[in-house]
């Protein structure tokens, strides 16, 4: 009910909005009016939280872990790296599907997660949360994330004050969940909370969210480390420890539900006075079908999440006799040597491919011009059960991984950035995209900063 109500109070004040336009209204009147809206939106934020349960910045979860971890291996699909590598198959972009240029009309030079809704997608970036419709056009933007970004020539970066990270759409409960993080300037610390906004207030909102909107929160115990993953399941949330493989599985309040530690390996942390720690390999974990799917850095087995206490074991990668990466040998010493060891650099699914890219040696700026690491692009075709490498690319002045090969009218090679349902995607931003493609987009009023999505689907 209470939904419906501020519902109508929105409505009732874009319809303000929009009458200020008439020549009938004065500058003070228009004025007027808009100033009522801000308060009205203020009033109505504050009315969406009021019967929610408010937790104090001491709130603790209870103690202790529910339940006992199960991990299944029965049924896993192995998949040959070595057979693969040397399978080297040409792949054309149209026997993956119709290639497409879009422009998004969203001013937004770095890309982000896409995540589909109802009504299209969700485009979690540095600047905030944008709606998109089904064919990847702006609606409105939902939030405004609290950063300071510049540009200069082709060189732009961002100032992060207070963003929304690991967001989420809860079809069940029609909420975007998210994380951010604000300083604690009396403790000299930050302090992370979980944030809850309802979709139906978002929705209708005249401006998007800030910080300052949201009202639904609970801090979370310690902080967020880059060198970890967070990821909202329908239950609750996932969380690793830092520099290791070992996770918890969460209820939302962040009561503990089960503890896993699936490889077994040494965690990896950095040694001790070190100046510079290599990235690594990175985690893989995503939502495929309603489930969260898990890839765990240095590790060849791809997991599903069945539920809070049970992994599935779905996809085993088989290196034989090579070399693969270790944590600890990896962060241990920038001097380790790890030119014949193998990183497994990407991991992306829809229903008919895997999208895998794997490196020899550690992949760097100076490897790449060095010309001292390999790149393999790898596809995997879940229909035919082929497993092949592309061609590498006949470039000797950049290194990079290989692409799927270009066809048909815009003839332009593809290899996806993420995948969205079954959709692959890669994206630029203006200016990059009418350099690369003047003849493509030649005459269009493209801002420097707009997205720009290649898509196949």
């Amino acid at each position: 009910m209470l939904y419906k109500e501020l519902v109508s109070i929105t409505l009732f004040f874009s319809l303000i909005a929009c009458s200020s336009k008439s020549p009938g209204m004065s500058k003070d009147e228009i004025t007027q009016a808009l100033d009522e809206q801000a308060i009205e939106h203020a009033a109505a934020v504050k009315a969406v939280s009021a019967d929610v349960p408010k937790f104090t910045e001491d709130y603790t979860p209870p103690a202790g872990i529910k339940y006992q971890a199960k991990i299944e291996t029965a049924g896993v699909k192995t998949l040959n790296v070595q057979a693969a590598l040397k399978n080297v198959c040409p792949m054309k972009i149209s026997e993956l599907g119709t290639f497409q240029i879009r422009r998004t009309g969203v001013l937004v030079p770095i890309g982000g997660n896409l995540i589909p809704v109802e009504e299209g997608y969700l485009l979690n970036s540095y600047q905030g949360i944008y709606l998109l419709d089904k064919g990847f056009k702006l609606i409105k933007q939902l939030f405004e994330n609290d950063v300071d970004f510049q540009r200069s020539g082709k060189r732009y970066y961002f100032q992060l004050r207070v963003v929304l990270r690991n967001v989420y759409y809860d079809t069940t409960r029609k909420q975007i969940r998210g994380t951010y993080t604000v300083p604690n300037h009396e403790k000299d610390k930050y302090r992370t909370f979980l944030a809850f906004l309802p979709w139906d207030v978002l929705m209708t909102a005249t401006e998007p969210w800030a910080e300052k909107d949201i009202a639904d929160s609970i801090p979370l115990q310690g902080n967020l480390n880059f060198r970890t993953f967070f990821k909202f399941t329908p239950e609750g949330f996932i969380r690793s420890m830092p520099y290791s493989g070992r996770f918890y599985t969460n209820a939302l309040k962040g009561d503990t539900l089960c503890y896993f530690d699936p490889t077994h390996s040494p965690d990896y942390p950095p040694s001790k006075g070190a100046g510079s720690v290599r990235n690594g390999e990175p985690h893989h974990i995503y939502d495929y079908h309603g489930k969260t799917r898990i890839r765990l850095a240095y590790d060849n087995t791809l997991y599903q999440l069945e539920n809070a206490s049970t992994l599935k074991a779905i996809y085993r990668l088989d290196f034989g006799s090579f070399l693969r990466a270790d944590g600890q040998k990896v962060t241990g010493s920038l001097s380790n040597n790890m030119d014949d060891y193998y990183f497994l650099q990407q991991w992306l699914e829809t229903d008919r491919y895997l999208f895998i890219k794997i490196t020899k040696g550690y992949d760097s700026p100076n490897a790449r011009k060095a010309k001292s690491v390999s790149l393999y692009s790898l596809i995997y075709d879940k229909t035919s059960g082929d497993f092949f490498t592309l061609p590498p690319e006949d470039n000797s002045k950049n290194l990079d991984f290989p692409h799927i090969a270009a066809d048909g009218e815009l003839n332009i090679p593809f290899y996806p950035d993420g995948v969205v349902g079954n959709i692959s995607f890669s994206y630029l931003d203006g200016m990059k995209a009418k350099e690369k493609y003047p003849d493509i987009l030649k005459g269009q009023d493209i801002s420097d900063n707009e997205l720009i999505l290649l898509t196949v689907e």
